[in-house]
């Protein structure tokens, strides 16, 4: 592998494959090799991975367990389209299918591992992962209250955490925004002046059926997880909270991915 356009040591390479042995034996040779290299055995697992660390290559198998590898290959080049990925299968699975849904290289099992060295090098030969790396589609969420405290906080807290964060002081404001932007989510207070967040679940639901919303409120007994759960809240969080609670929450809704308590 000469003249190469990157240092090996600084890529970092997601193995996907729900067999055991042969996630590790990839992973394993990988880092032999000098890349960095992590593993996930399933679909949610592998989206929960790129939402938290930078990964340069992604190498899956076609079949996994919970969803097809063709279905992670179209959601990876969707939410982050300049990901290279490269796909592995045993026979019978059609290259063009693999292709078409996105991949950038296929290798059918059993290959050599030299093989897949020199597909990565081939897909990464001048490709500006470096810059590219820090482009994938930020979910775009929308934060109602009207205290700018808390507001502020949470728009910095959602940036940090790898959203795209936007503010609205109440639901007439959130109203007038969310129809001039394509939002992924809506967190929204309930006691607020002019639209209060209930009166705001509600248009929302009504025009936006399919944008999740998530409650938050101090008053939890005044209008109950139940209640806003039955009129059409995705989700649901009684202040004070913390932080974390807020990305299981967005991740579980957003990624279908469930955040390990740590």
């Amino acid at each position: 592998m000469d003249n190469l356009s990157y240092d090996i040591d600084s890529i970092k390479i997601l193995v996907v494959d729900d067999e055991k042995m042969i996630r590790e034996l990839l992973g394993d040779t990988l880092e032999a090799i000098g890349y960095n290299t992590i593993t996930a055995e399933d679909y949610q697992r592998a989206l929960g991975i790129l939402k938290s660390e930078n990964i340069d290559v992604i190498i899956t198998d076609v079949i996994l367990k919970d969803k097809s590898g063709i279905d992670l290959i179209k959601t990876i080049k969707e939410e982050y389209p300049q990901m290279p990925v490269l796909a592995i299968s045993g026979k019978g699975v059609p290259e063009k299918n693999v292709l078409e849904a996105g991949a950038d290289g296929f290798l059918v099992k059993p290959f050599r591992i030299g093989k897949v060295e020199e597909l990565i090098e081939k897909t990464l030969k001048g490709y500006d992962f470096v810059a590219s790396r820090h482009l994938p589609t930020r979910k775009k969420i929308l934060v109602v209250d009207d205290e700018q405290s808390i507001l502020k906080t949470m728009l910095d807290s959602l940036d940090a955490l790898g959203y795209q964060a936007d503010g609205a002081k109440d639901g007439k404001e959130a109203l007038e925004t969310i129809d001039n932007n394509n939002y992924d989510l809506v967190i929204t207070d309930i006691m607020m002046p002019r639209i209060n967040g209930i009166q705001l679940l509600q248009s929302i639901k009504s025009k936006y059926p399919d944008l999740p919303v998530v409650i938050i409120t101090g008053y939890p007994l005044a209008y109950p997880p139940k209640k806003a759960i039955q009129e059409g809240a995705s989700g649901y969080i009684a202040k004070p909270f913390r932080i974390n609670q807020i990305d299981k929450l967005l991740s579980k809704i957003l990624y279908n991915y469930d955040v390990k308590e740590g």
